[in-house]
């Protein structure tokens, strides 16, 4: 009976140290999923339900920024890598600039513009610039893959 006991107690630990384990990857923090990987421009929406209502466009990447990847550093420096493919007026190949990120506010800053964060995961990070137009506003959203 007490080794039962003991086999209930260990049980017990282990599915309650499981559920602690999961949480804390779904509260993973975005600077951890910005700097996981590097990443390409989406061509794809992989969730379209984070859309903001409004005016919605996406980004049109052009087919010479298909292949330029983006590194976004922990030292708030994100690196744009310029592929083979080149667009008029690239000139080198990488361009680096400073990135900062409000978690409270979920604004994302990229060489001094700011977006708004509308979802961020290691599969997608989509961000949105709003800007006034004629009846209300327009939002164009980039994605990241």
């Amino acid at each position: 009976m007490k080794k039962i006991g003991q086999i209930f107690v260990v049980a017990t630990l282990i599915i309650v140290a499981s559920f602690i384990g999961c949480k804390k990857d779904e509260n993973e923090e975005i600077i951890d999923v910005i700097t996981s990987k590097t990443w390409k421009f989406g061509l794809t929406d992989l969730n379209t339900h984070t859309n903001p209502s409004g005016s919605n466009t996406y980004y049109a990447v052009l087919e010479c920024e298909q292949d330029d990847t983006f590194t976004f550093k922990a030292d708030g420096t994100l690196v744009r890598n310029f592929s083979t493919k080149k667009c008029e007026g690239d000139v080198g190949a990488s361009k680096t600039v400073n990135y900062s990120y409000n978690k409270e506010i979920k604004e994302l800053t990229i060489d001094g513009v700011k977006y708004s964060v509308v979802e961020e995961n290691r599969s997608q990070l989509k961000y949105i610039l709003t800007t006034p137009a004629t009846s209300g506003v327009s939002n164009k959203i980039y994605l990241l893959h």
